[in-house]
């Protein structure tokens, strides 16, 4: 298909929708082509917006591939939850939310790079939750064992 663009005020064209890149058009640069009733941003367009990097309508989430440690990051949070003893569930889910770290990041932004990003979003929640529940733990055992402590030496109570 061939299409017309206006750069500095000029109409220039036709050419194909690859070339339009090449000849300076950006997803602001107004394009038009045959049966469009009027000049449009080109990054209006669906079928030109693989030159812009803007997202089709529906996200190509039929590759199935799962984002990079969305999986170890969702067991790692459910292990730190389920076993949210001292030190171990502050462990496992801090594991968790490092193993996702990178891939949060890079979800954040271009979240259609992979299919849905649902299961490293419960990971990262999950992993946090397991985390502050391993710490809560672990304080309450640092705690425990300190009054246990100077309860052995007579200092907590005098007797």
């Amino acid at each position: 298909m061939q299409y017309y663009y206006i750069i500095n005020g000029r109409q220039m064209g036709p050419v194909d929708a690859q070339q339009l890149p090449a000849m300076g058009v950006t997803r602001d640069t107004l394009v038009w082509r045959a049966g469009l009733p009027q000049w449009v941003p080109a990054g209006s367009l669906p079928e030109l917006g693989y030159l812009f990097d803007i997202a089709p309508d529906v996200p190509p989430s039929a590759t199935g591939q799962a984002w990079p440690g969305a999986v170890a990051g969702l067991v790692l949070g459910i292990c730190s939850i389920c076993f949210s003893a001292p030190v171990l569930g502050l462990l496992l889910g801090g594991a968790g939310l490092w193993v996702t770290n990178d891939s949060y990041k890079e979800y954040k932004v271009t979240p259609y790079k992979y299919a849905s990003g649902g299961m490293l979003y419960a990971g990262r929640i999950v992993s946090l939750v397991g985390t502050i529940l391993g710490g809560v733990t672990t304080a309450c055992m640092v705690f425990a064992m300190s009054m246990y402590g100077l309860a052995m030496f007579g200092l907590l109570f005098n007797t």
